[in-house]
């Protein structure tokens, strides 16, 4: 009789355990579900924040035909402006480039400061900048454009002026190409924006340098008036982005160089009116390039 009894209780632990086990793995799968479903909202949430803005027709024909910055660079160069690495931003702060926003920025920027150097027939600070924007375009995955087959054709034409001004258009328009074959729109306004801004500052810079006859380059600044509100225009399609509004604030401001100086007189700027226009130029610059 004491042995049924035992028996009888080990039957009831071991039905009880059973049903401790099963509920045990049914709250488990709840948990999980409850889990991936939880997951699964916020990566749709994440993929909305990133989903791209569609550009009209109009303004991804502005986009894909702007100009890179080797048109004034090269303006620049027949203005008889000097070389200076100093006012180039330097290539030791490409660490600093974390974001997808600050690495477009500054591809451009660096894609300015290339132009600048090739220009100039300055070898080493070209290949410091084609380090540069090859490193920030392998990052922002334009891959193809700077392969080892680009990197051969910088050392065979490392001496050739023209033959490198050729290659430097050419990686503008191939990676240009890449985002708009990948609908990557927003990657090459930054790019875009970043060249433009250091090519005005450039100019700047070099233009209050120069107190004896600035006009020429300050005519190089006149002359980006039209690609200045082409850009604008794009900037403005992205104007509820709180990514891209700084940029597009930044590049506001830019508009008191053509309202309030007397760029396009093909008249030398005063000197205190070139180091306004290059303290504006700067201080636009610092907003975007950290």
């Amino acid at each position: 009789m004491k042995l049924l009894k035992n028996n009888c209780c080990c039957t009831i632990l071991a039905f009880l355990c059973v049903i401790f086990l099963i509920s045990g793995c049914t709250c488990s799968s709840t948990t999980e579900k409850d889990k991936k479903g939880t997951s699964q909202n916020y990566q749709e949430k994440i993929d909305s924040i990133k989903q791209e803005i569609v550009l009209s027709a109009e303004l991804q024909g502005l986009l894909y035909k702007f100009p890179s910055p080797m048109g004034a660079a090269i303006a620049l160069e027949k203005s008889k402006a000097g070389y200076f690495f100093d006012i180039t931003n330097s290539p030791e702060n490409i660490s600093k480039y974390v974001t997808e926003k600050s690495k477009a920025l500054n591809l451009g920027v660096y894609s300015a400061d290339l132009s600048y150097s090739v220009t100039y027939n300055r070898t080493d600070e070209t290949n410091k900048f084609f380090y540069c924007t090859s490193r920030l375009a392998d990052e922002l995955g334009v891959s193809g454009v700077y392969d080892q087959a680009t990197r051969d054709k910088l050392k065979k034409y490392i001496s050739n002026k023209d033959s490198l001004i050729a290659l430097t258009n050419s990686l503008s328009t191939q990676t240009k190409n890449f985002l708009a074959e990948n609908d990557r729109s927003q990657v090459a306004v930054l790019i875009a924006a970043g060249g433009f801004i250091e090519g005005i500052f450039l100019a700047s810079a070099l233009g209050q340098s120069d107190v004896r006859d600035n006009s020429k380059i300050m005519g190089v600044i006149a002359a980006q008036k039209d690609n200045y509100k082409k850009l604008v225009q794009i900037l403005t399609a992205y104007k509820n982005d709180p990514e891209m509004q700084p940029v597009l604030d930044a590049m506001g401001m830019m508009d008191y160089l053509w309202t309030n100086f007397s760029l396009g007189s093909g008249k030398r700027i005063p000197p205190e009116k070139a180091v306004e226009i290059f303290n504006l130029a700067k201080e636009i610059r610092e907003r975007l390039v950290k």
